[in-house]
């Protein structure tokens, strides 16, 4: 019987803060607010190879550290909103983004504001866009599996698994 392992990464420094606003249906939708938002990452990797067994170790930690940190540090103190909604609409106009949902209207600095993939800003979109991301770096290595929990506030996350 082969060992399987899987690597816990959850760093302190795994978080970001940002702005957001929920759309639950075709009325409603939370106020603009913020998060201190905390990520967790699993990697499971093969079993044991010679050359693995003969190091010791997988692939060094900080290979993985790197790179989920220079991610989460690109979402940091920024407003998140979702590209992909259909009641969404952004423009541009001189250095700010103007940003018109339903009867909302705001005007945001355009260096401050994310328009990510996703329909909704919800934590469960938000762990699977990461988890595709992570598994497409970190499968170079190896990696068979990826596991992202994100967490708005203590006690509630979501975790997407991407293989």
């Amino acid at each position: 019987m082969k060992n399987h392992t899987t690597l816990h990464l959850y760093k302190q420094n795994f978080k970001f803060s940002s702005a957001h606003f929920l759309i639950f249906d075709e009325k409603n939708a939370e106020k603009l607010h913020g998060h201190n938002y905390q990520v967790r990452v699993d990697l499971a990797v093969p079993p044991e190879d010679a050359e693995a067994k003969a190091r010791g170790y997988f692939v060094d930690f900080n290979v993985f550290k790197t790179f989920i940190k220079s991610k989460l540090d690109e979402w940091d103190e920024h407003l998140l909103l979702p590209a992909l909604h259909p009641e969404m609409k952004v423009a541009t106009s001189g250095d700010s983004l103007e940003v018109k949902f339903r009867e909302r209207f705001y005007v945001f600095p355009e260096n401050e504001v994310l328009l990510i993939p996703v329909t909704n800003t919800s934590v469960e979109q938000m762990s699977r866009l990461l988890a595709a991301e992570f598994f497409t770096e970190f499968k170079k290595y190896g990696v068979q599996q990826v596991r992202v929990r994100v967490e708005e506030t203590r006690g509630q996350a979501a975790s997407t698994v991407a293989s």
